[in-house]
């Protein structure tokens, strides 16, 4: 595969991540362009960057202000000149099965797929990444630059999407390295679950005891049986917790939320 051929525009967006970023970029050694959005690192996260541009690898970098991820990636999309783009973050990386597999399906002259799913492998702190027999998280990654789009008012969980056809690659993975410790899941969970009842409120979304009762057991259940998490023993069992957690976290916020806004 020659270095930099793929028509992919790979699409990162960063804030003091020098210690992730680096392999980052190397697995990206397919793409015929990398557009990094920076929203202030403080930490050597641009002299990683620029270490990479002096090795040739085709990025252009830009600095914009945070305004919330939905709004940063579609900055980062608003930039890109390929036709196919590449949403991936800073703590992930490409394996080589995936980047053949995304070099393969860029170069086929088919237009009836407009985005390609991918699985996304985690990294599970005390364990390594999560066992290969673990349903993996699918994620639309891939898709063609000016068929996407991106709702701008989600504070979390955004991610692209297209009008027409989609499929999923099924060679290759995404490694998510982040490892996190209990604490950082449990501060995660806190911001996360905040920002995404801001938005349900936004919307009018009601909560329901039901769902608050039995939705943090049910995603438990989720990851714990139904994904194989149990494969990758008690560390699989504290993941599979931490869903729950956030999955009750958000249920008893938006719970909150809809008593401090009842007028009675």
């Amino acid at each position: 595969m020659t270095r930099f051929s793929s028509p992919v525009s790979a699409l990162i967006i960063c804030m003091n991540d020098a210690d992730m970023i680096g392999p980052c970029l190397e697995s990206l050694d397919f793409c015929a362009e990398i557009i990094v959005v920076d929203s202030g690192s403080t930490d050597i996260t641009l002299d990683v960057i620029q270490e990479f541009i002096a090795k040739g690898y085709p990025i252009r970098l830009f600095h914009n202000d945070w305004p919330g991820f939905a709004r940063q990636r579609q900055f980062a999309l608003d930039q890109a000149t390929q036709p196919w783009c590449l949403s991936i973050d800073a703590d992930e990386s490409i394996d080589d099965l995936l980047r053949q597999s995304i070099a393969a399906v860029t170069q086929l002259r088919d237009d009836a797929i407009d985005g390609w799913y991918v699985r996304r492998r985690d990294k599970l702190k005390g364990y390594g990444y999560a066992h290969r027999w673990v349903l993996h998280n699918r994620l639309l990654r891939l898709f063609r630059r000016d068929r996407a789009t991106m709702d701008i008012n989600l504070r979390v969980h955004e991610s692209f999407e297209v009008p027409g056809k989609t499929d999923t690659i099924e060679s290759g993975v995404v490694l998510h390295r982040r490892e996190m410790t209990i604490a950082e899941e449990l501060a995660r969970a806190n911001t996360y679950s905040s920002l995404k009842v801001a938005t349900l409120v936004e919307r009018g979304k009601k909560p329901g005891l039901i769902k608050l009762v039995l939705s943090p057991f049910g995603n438990f259940l989720k990851f714990y049986l139904i994904k194989r998490y149990f494969l990758c023993g008690r560390h699989g069992f504290v993941y599979s917790m931490m869903v729950m957690v956030y999955s009750f976290t958000t249920e008893a916020k938006l719970y909150e939320a809809s008593r401090d806004n009842d007028p009675t």
